[in-house]
């Protein structure tokens, strides 16, 4: 039987480095970007990163059976420094959680009744995808080509998986 172990870290680091990653190309885009929307989406990018990260954070407080997460002391608006930051709590407390989850079938409280905590995490990442992918239609609807942050992309350039030749040259790394 496979290291489920392992695949669980690969998994929450993957989660990381696309918020990560996501955030760090914003840093290079005009600071509206922050307020671009487009229909069909979660809201501006800056809302729907506010509301992935602060998602997060009360996934890891259910999960680790904190008291519900209310942020505090933060803006209300926040900018891109504030994300970050909030990104880099979100992903400490994740890979900090890997070795203290609970058993997958543990009932835990939610704001919608009980649910099993392996059912929190897979929605922890796969709310994660859905609004990074939210952010994208955001940028390609204003032009602007979004970052490859697919598992794809995590598996070449953070774990050395092959570079795939219908991809071009390989950049230097």
């Amino acid at each position: 039987m496979p290291n489920a172990y392992g695949y669980l870290v690969r998994l929450i680091d993957y989660n990381n480095w696309a918020n990560r990653g996501l955030l760090e190309f914003l840093a290079g885009q005009a600071p509206e970007t922050l307020d671009a929307t487009t229909t069909g989406v979660y809201g501006t990018t800056r809302e729907t990163l506010e509301h992935l990260l602060t998602s997060e954070m009360g996934y890891r407080h259910r999960l680790a059976g904190l008291p519900r997460y209310e942020p505090t002391d933060r803006p209300e608006r926040q900018d891109l420094t504030d994300l970050q930051r909030l990104a880099e709590e979100s992903a400490a407390n994740l890979a900090a959680l890997v070795d203290a989850l609970p058993e997958p079938d543990s009932m835990l409280p939610t704001s919608s009744g009980q649910r099993a905590a392996a059912t929190i995490l897979t929605q922890l990442v796969m709310h994660g995808v859905e609004h990074r992918t939210h952010v994208g239609t955001i940028l390609g609807a204003n032009g602007i080509e979004p970052p490859d942050l697919d598992s794809w992309a995590h598996g070449i350039f953070v774990h050395g998986d092959d570079w795939p030749p219908d991809w071009g040259p390989e950049p230097e790394r």
